[in-house]
């Protein structure tokens, strides 16, 4: 193999390393409900470093022997050993957010938080075993017309066993264009059976802000179902809206909500809060950095008293604003803990036109009180035994609790 190709291989396995090392703090549906991360490209283009540490160059020599003295080392293909070495580093890690993207995935990443994509409607994540769980189906959704619910585990898509996949690639195996069918084997959380469920793609328009109540209720149940780049200003106008009407109280609804862009929970948060922090964030040196509360060109809405429902499904961006609101007792938060995904993703792009996406940083509320794997425990516990109870007993339980607690004391 030419000296030309040698260097090309070693470059791609440097850049890879490399960019494990050079990430700024900042911000996948079928949506993943590890949802925030910000694709960063570098400045300057990164160059492999003269100097490289000593654990790595058994790979170098691993390579050297190959293509010196492997029998058949004229077929060898760079790309895929190149693709396997990144896969193996960051299962090393031992980190389900953190995955390599294939090229022909990577552009298919960076379309889910613009509020449309052609897909089965479901957040997705993997949990701690290694299994890709459906966080929640979206309201109207394919999936959720087909029987998909919250806590089901996907086993298998087309008949292709996800065992061993990554986070990325499930996603992507599952999505596919509008009209096509998708063919998913779960295994549902409650009854541990599996089924077998056909799902027909269609385009999703993601909308995050939805009504539940009357329109002239004194209690506006307001559902917010994900954070996309208009959730704060249509929050904003909804509750605008509703205060309009007669509403006394908000019942914000994050049940299923598995998160989003970090500018939206930013303005969301900001919504309700007049100044201080939202969260702080830390990296793998230790460096604090400070999110602020933040002046928005549409209206804040800081006196209505506001009661956050949260389920074990609320994630991520969801945790972010419900710790914000329940430190600075803005809120009572009621419901189940939440799910605990605390932690900040970043997206880097490879020469090979693939990237990776990992974990740089965790979340803490303004209190100091880590998110991830912990969650935010609500004030008053609501359980329900049924995680598709988006209407029934939680929400009488605490439409009853703002009626006897807030209302009725004025």
């Amino acid at each position: 193999m030419s000296s030309l190709k040698l260097s090309r291989f070693l470059f791609i396995i440097i850049l890879s390393l490399t960019a494990l090392s050079c990430s700024s703090a900042q911000i996948d549906s079928e949506q993943s409900a590890n949802q925030d991360y910000e694709l960063i490209f570098p400045k300057n283009e990164l160059k492999a470093p003269s100097e490289y540490s000593k654990e790595l160059t058994p790979v170098w020599e691993t390579w050297a022997y190959l293509t010196k003295d492997y029998v058949e080392r004229s077929s060898l293909n760079e790309e895929k050993m190149t693709e396997l070495l990144i896969k193996e580093m960051l299962k090393s890690l031992d980190d389900q957010h953190s995955n390599y993207i294939p090229p022909e995935f990577f552009n298919v990443e960076n379309t889910d938080m613009q509020g449309k994509y052609q897909g089965i409607g479901a957040s997705v994540d993997m949990n701690r075993s290694g299994k890709v769980v459906i966080v929640s189906p979206f309201d109207g959704s394919p999936a959720k017309k087909a029987g998909i619910l919250p806590g089901d585990i996907i086993i298998e898509v087309n008949g292709i066993s996800l065992e061993g996949y990554s986070l990325m690639e499930a996603i992507n195996l599952i999505r596919g264009p509008e009209g096509t069918v998708v063919e998913l084997l779960v295994k549902h959380l409650l009854t541990q059976k599996t089924e077998l469920i056909s799902i027909k793609r269609e385009s999703i328009k993601l909308d995050s802000v939805n009504l539940r109540s009357e329109k002239n209720d004194n209690i506006a149940h307001i559902r917010l179902t994900n954070f996309y780049p208009e959730s704060g200003k249509d929050l904003s106008e909804m509750i605008t809206q509703v205060k309009n009407n007669g509403a006394q109280a908000i019942l914000l609804d994050l049940r299923n909500n598995p998160g989003g862009l970090l500018s939206s929970v930013i303005d969301v948060s900001s919504l309700f809060l007049e100044q201080g922090i939202v969260m702080k964030e830390i990296d793998g040196y230790n460096r604090e950095k400070i999110w602020n509360i933040r002046d928005l060109n549409y209206n804040k809405h800081l006196k209505i008293p506001i009661v956050v429902l949260i389920n074990n499904y609320s994630a991520s961006a969801s945790e972010v604003l419900a710790g914000a609101l329940q430190d600075y007792k803005r809120a009572i938060v009621v419901g189940e803990k939440s799910f605990g995904k605390g932690s900040v993703g970043l997206m880097r792009p490879l020469s090979n036109g693939g990237g990776i996406s990992m974990t740089i940083a965790k979340w803490y509320t303004p209190n100091g009180n880590i998110i991830h794997e912990v969650g935010v425990q609500p004030d008053v516990p609501f359980p329900s035994q049924d995680a598709t109870d988006t209407t029934g007993i939680q929400t009488d339980a605490a439409k009853n609790y703002i009626r006897n607690n807030i209302l009725n004391r004025k």
